[in-house]
């Protein structure tokens, strides 16, 4: 059951980080993509909401990345491995502090300056 475990992880591991670095490339297309068109005066969107769009992106796909992390410790617990996944856990957690808390600024504006054009 271990080896069938193993195998399946061995396949799994590496495509939630390619969902990962999906996740974050489509949300910088998708930025890129409305940034140009803000420029082009198509859509108003503000920056605020661009910035909002692609923080929640970089958000979600770390944390795909802290999955595969976690997996792959789960996979060959060795106190090496265990310490660079505290390492790793600990860098991306302070990241998505800061991002999360970026976000949640961005919407509380964005949400004041709705309930103003009301």
């Amino acid at each position: 059951m271990h080896a069938y475990l193993a195998l399946a992880l061995e396949f799994i591991i590496p495509l939630i980080e390619a969902l990962g670095a999906l996740v974050v490339v489509i949300g910088c297309l998708r930025a890129i993509y409305h940034y140009f068109l803000r420029i082009a005066g198509r859509r108003r969107r503000s920056m605020a909401q661009l910035r909002l769009g692609l923080g929640q992106s970089l958000v979600l796909g770390l944390e795909f990345q802290v999955a595969s992390d976690i997996l792959t410790t789960a996979m060959n617990p060795t106190w090496q491995e265990l310490g660079l996944l505290a390492a790793t856990i600990a860098l991306r957690t302070v990241l998505d502090f800061f991002l999360e808390h970026e976000l949640s600024v961005l919407n509380h504006g964005f949400e004041e300056e709705s309930a103003r054009q009301e």
